[in-house]
């Protein structure tokens, strides 16, 4: 079967939506007279005009979400559309020449995942993006330090990559998709789109979009989300009982994880890809694939985690290892191991790992698995070895 290229994927727009029953008509209008868009979905949150009834009316797909925020707004958007390439646009932008944003659904190309509005407004000197936005990635996603505009609220991406469910809620939310689209390994690029005159916007409104981007910035950086990690284990049992939390909060913050088992227990293996299988960075394979991995070209490195076992010359998992060890186009950074049983305790670890994010996965899947969990444990412990 033939793959459709991206750029002759149909597109859904979203437009997040308070209280812009003036201006919401015609930016519905203009993007719906586009070749590739086939619906247009606004989101209404917690409108007290007609902005809902004024939206359906111009031919769109009303949603409604309570939660007041700019990320609750289009995390719904996101959700509910039909496509898989979805461009993200503002209500009030009915002054300016909206034909532009074709220009983004033109530029989708193979390897890329999310194409940002590049626009000019003379009188706004974009504080946030040339004093906050450009030094962080700078100094904690190189990969984007290329971008002009990376703090762009429009922009079109392929939501098939990313897990809809876990953006932030905030104003870092364009952020939040843009870095996932980048730890899953899919490219980013920008295209003009001309000029917008922009709402001017007082100090303390700047004051308070820093404290929380700057905020987004150093988690992402302390959850180490462009890392990939690679699980070479026995089972679906021990990766459950010794590193399940650990890689589900990976998974959840955005970051890519390869698990490759030796066994293949019908029944584990199921209840294993059910936990994880809310996050698109997150593959499970044969331990045979071990060997072909490769990480993507946006990792900033590889964390290994393997059973104590896996050290030892007759293990089935050491040939796999050896591998990784000795391919100098994989940066291997750590090798964490954790214990050979699901049912032991966690090693008296050399490293120890937050588990909060992926605790309850953890839980529910040991408990399908009908395996024990220690309630009190909220850490994975490992033994840390050069590899």
């Amino acid at each position: 079967m033939r793959e459709i290229p991206p750029k002759d994927m149909p597109v859904s727009v979203i437009v997040p939506a308070r209280n812009e029953a003036g201006t919401i008509a015609r930016v519905i209008g203009s993007m719906a007279a586009m070749t590739a868009v086939d619906e247009v979905v606004v989101v209404d949150n917690g409108s007290s005009d007609d902005t809902a009834a004024v939206a359906r009316d111009a031919g769109a797909r009303v949603v409604a979400e309570a939660q007041p925020g700019m990320g609750h707004a289009i995390r719904a958007g996101f959700i509910a559309a039909r496509n898989d390439w979805v461009m993200k646009v503002d209500a009030d932008l009915d002054r300016f020449d909206i034909s532009r944003f074709s220009r983004m659904i033109e530029a989708r190309a193979p390897g890329t995942g999310l194409i940002k509005g590049l626009w000019q407004d003379p009188r706004d000197p974009m504080p946030m993006t040339r004093y906050l936005v450009m030094p962080a990635l700078r100094q904690m996603f190189p990969g984007l330090e290329g971008l002009q505009a990376p703090n762009s609220g429009l922009y079109i991406f392929d939501r098939s990559l990313i897990a809809l469910s876990e953006i932030t809620g905030g104003y870092a939310a364009d952020l939040d998709v843009m870095l996932r689209v980048h730890a899953a390994g899919a490219g980013v690029s920008e295209v003009d789109i001309g000029r917008i005159d922009n709402n001017p916007r007082d100090a303390g409104h700047y004051s308070a979009m820093t404290e929380t981007i700057m905020g987004f910035f150093l988690r992402q950086r302390d959850l180490r989300i462009t890392r990939e990690i690679v699980v070479l284990a026995n089972g679906a049992e021990q990766v459950a009982g010794g590193c399940l939390g650990t890689i589900a909060g990976h998974a959840r913050a955005g970051g890519r994880v390869n698990v490759f088992l030796d066994r293949a227990e019908a029944e584990a293996v199921q209840i294993l890809r059910a936990a994880l299988q809310a996050f698109p960075t997150v593959r499970i394979e044969t331990l045979a694939r071990a060997i072909a991995f490769r990480p993507v070209s946006t990792a900033s490195g590889v964390l290994v985690i393997a059973p104590q076992q896996a050290l030892e010359v007759e293990s089935a998992l050491r040939p796999a290892l050896d591998v990784l060890a000795g391919n100098a186009e994989i940066d291997v950074q750590t090798l964490l191991l954790m214990p050979d049983d699901a049912a032991k305790e966690p090693l008296g670890a050399d490293e120890g790992f937050d588990i909060a994010r992926g605790l309850q996965i953890k839980v529910d899947a040991l408990q399908e698995m009908g395996l024990p969990f220690s309630g009190t444990s909220q850490r994975e412990g490992f033994a840390v070895r050069p590899l």
